[in-house]
C-alpha cells in the first residue's frame, strides 16, 4: 500500500471534534437510559431498545432524503437542537421524580426519531468538506473517534451513575449537543455547501475500588480483555489507513476483511480458553478494520453527488433493518443451542458474505481514484 500524502482538512478535523462530543453524550446518555431500564426488568430494557431501532428503521429513508433536500448542516443544527431540549427536559424531570417504563420508552423513541434525521446528514458531511483523495484517512479517523465513544461510553455513563446520579448522564447528551451546535455554526461559517435538491474527596479511591471490582470478577475481567483485544485488532488496520491510506483495490481488500472476520468468528467457537479467545478476537477486529475503512471511501465515491443523503440512509438501514429479526432468532437459537452453535453460524455468514462479493465483478474490480470534494471551502487564516 503506497502512502498517501493526503489528509483530511482542517475544518473536517474540527468538525470531528463535534462529532465525537455528541457520540460521546449521546453514549453516555443511552447507557443511562438502558441501565436505568435494566433495573426495573428485561423487558424494560428491551423495550427501551426496541423503542430506539424502531423509528430508525422506519424514518431514516426519510432522514436522508430531507438532508439531501435541505442540505446536511441546516438538518444537523435541528436535529441537534431537539436533542439537547430532549435531553435537558430528561435531566430535569429525572432530577424531581423517578420515571416509570412508559416514559423511558417514549424517551427512546424521540431519541430514535431524530437520529433517523440526524445519522444520514452526519455521514454525508465527509463527502463534502473533504477530496476524494483523502476519503479513506477521514473516514479512518471518524471511525476511530466514534468507536471510542461507544467503548468510552458506558464506562463513563456509568460513573456519572454512581456519583452523580442517573439525571448526569443527560447531562452530557446535553454537552455533546451543545458542543457539535457551536461546531456547525463555525463549519457553515467557513464553508460553502452546494445549493440543496463536583468530586468529594475519596473519589480516587472510588474509582480504584470499581478497577478493583472489574479485574477481580472473573467474567467483568474477560468481557473488558475480549472488548481490548478485539479494539486492539480493529485499530490496526485503522491506523494504518490513517497513516498510509487505503489501498486502491478497495472493493476485494473490504472483501477479504469481510471474510477475514468471519473466519475469526468461527474459529472463536473452538477456543479452548479466554488467552486463545482474545487473539481470535484481535484477528475478527482486524477484518472488521480492513472491511469498515474500505467499503466507506468506495460507497463515498460511488454517491451521487445529489443523493449523498438518501445514499447513506438505505446503507444505514441495511444496517439497523436485519437487527430487528436477528436479535429475536439469536435470543431463540440461544435458548436450544450452545453458544459455540452461535458462533459458528455468524462466522459461516459473514465468510458466506465476503465470498459472493469477490464473486461480484463491481465489487471485485472497485478501485478507488482521486477527486475533488463536494463542498468548497473558504481559504483559511492561520
Amino acid at each position: 500500500m503506497a502512502r498517501s500524502e493526503h489528509g483530511p482538512p482542517r475544518l473536517y478535523r474540527v468538525w470531528l471534534t463535534g462529532a465525537g462530543a455528541t457520540a460521546l453524550g449521546t453514549q453516555i446518555l443511552v447507557f443511562g437510559l438502558v441501565w436505568h431500564a435494566a433495573l426495573i426488568g428485561p423487558g424494560a430494557a428491551a423495550a427501551v431498545l426496541t423503542a430506539q431501532i424502531v423509528p430508525r428503521v422506519l424514518l431514516t429513508l426519510h432522514g436522508g432524503a430531507l438532508s439531501d433536500r435541505v442540505g446536511a448542516l441546516p438538518v444537523m443544527v435541528a436535529a441537534n437542537a431537539v436533542l439537547g431540549a430532549l435531553a435537558a427536559v430528561g435531566a430535569l424531570a429525572m432530577s424531581v421524580v423517578d420515571p416509570g417504563p412508559a416514559a423511558m420508552v417514549a424517551t427512546a423513541l424521540a431519541l430514535g426519531t431524530v437520529d433517523a434525521v440526524n445519522i444520514p446528514a452526519s455521514a454525508s458531511v465527509p463527502e463534502l468538506l473533504v477530496p476524494s483523495e483523502a476519503m479513506g484517512r477521514a473516514l479512518a479517523a471518524r471511525q476511530i473517534v466514534l468507536q471510542g465513544a461507544v467503548l468510552c461510553g458506558p464506562p463513563l455513563g456509568g460513573a456519572a451513575i454512581t456519583f452523580l446520579g442517573l439525571p448526569a448522564t443527560y447531562g452530557a447528551g446535553v454537552l455533546g449537543y451543545l458542543v457539535m451546535l457551536a461546531v456547525l455554526r463555525l463549519v457553515g461559517s467557513r464553508t460553502r455547501f452546494p445549493a440543496s435538491a463536583d468530586a468529594g474527596p475519596g473519589l480516587n479511591r472510588q474509582v480504584g475500588e470499581g478497577l478493583s471490582t472489574v479485574f477481580g470478577t472473573p467474567l467483568l475481567r474477560a468481557v473488558v480483555l475480549l472488548t481490548g483485544a478485539f479494539g486492539v485488532g480493529m485499530a490496526g488496520p485503522t491506523a494504518l489507513v490513517l497513516w498510509r491510506g487505503t489501498a486502491r483495490r478497495a472493493g476485494p481488500a473490504a472483501a477479504l476483511g469481510m471474510v477475514t472476520a468471519g473466519a475469526g468468528i468461527a474459529v472463536a467457537a473452538f477456543a479452548p480458553g479466554p488467552v486463545a479467545f482474545c487473539l481470535v478476537s484481535s484477528l475478527v477486529g482486524l477484518g472488521t478494520g480492513v472491511f469498515s475503512t474500505h467499503v466507506g471511501p468506495l460507497f463515498m465515491a460511488a454517491c451521487p453527488s445529489g443523493a449523498v443523503g438518501r445514499a447513506h440512509a438505505v446503507l444505514t438501514l441495511a444496517q439497523w433493518l436485519p437487527l430487528l429479526v436477528a436479535n429475536p432468532v439469536i435470543g431463540v437459537l440461544a435458548r436450544a443451542h450452545p453458544v459455540s452453535v452461535l458462533l459458528l453460524l455468524w462466522g459461516a455468514g459473514a465468510c458466506a458474505a465476503g465470498a459472493a462479493a469477490l464473486g461480484t465483478r463491481a465489487f471485485r474490480t472497485a478501485v478507488l481514484s482521486g477527486g475533488t470534494r463536494r463542498g468548497e471551502q473558504e481559504p483559511e487564516n492561520g
